[in-house]
């Protein structure tokens, strides 16, 4: 048990945008055809906190410059954060167990054990971003967001 708490542990997320709206159109492909309350494309990741570990729920891709939505599920029997640059600098909102947060400057939040949190942002910039748990150093993760021609 003590060794799965310092064991390394590292999720790529891969976050990449296709022109085109093909993957809009394919059920379970993560991404919801329209979010009513912005009338865009929303799309969804969701990441697990289990055994000190980020681990993504059926990856879809995400296409920069819409509204994107995280969902945090900790499962853990300990407090997890969540950091990354990718929240910096950008309007950022964050949900959860009556609590919320809203503004640019958030760069992370915390989840409690047995929680969920939801983040919704519109992240304009391409690029490779890290995200970490700053409680648990070992925790970390890369996402990268990224335009793909479609064929």
């Amino acid at each position: 048990m003590q060794n799965d708490r310092h064991r390394t542990s590292r999720v790529v997320v891969v976050l990449v945008g296709l022109i085109g709206s093909m993957l809009m159109s394919l059920p379970g492909s993560g991404v919801d055809a329209q979010s009513p309350a912005q009338g865009l494309p929303e799309q969804r990741i969701e990441i697990i906190l289990k055994d000190y570990d980020f681990q993504v729920v059926k990856p879809a891709p995400i296409r920069p410059a819409l509204p994107t939505v995280i969902i945090i599920r900790n499962q853990d029997i300990v407090r997890h954060g969540f950091y990354s640059a990718m929240l910096q600098g950008i309007l950022v909102q964050g949900e959860g167990e009556g609590v919320a947060a809203y503004g640019k400057g958030v760069e992370g939040f915390y989840v409690d054990p047995g929680k969920t949190l939801v983040i919704r942002f519109n992240n304009q910039r391409h690029g490779k971003y890290s995200f970490r748990c700053d409680l648990h150093p070992q925790m970390k993760g890369e996402a990268y967001v990224m335009d793909v021609p479609a064929a």
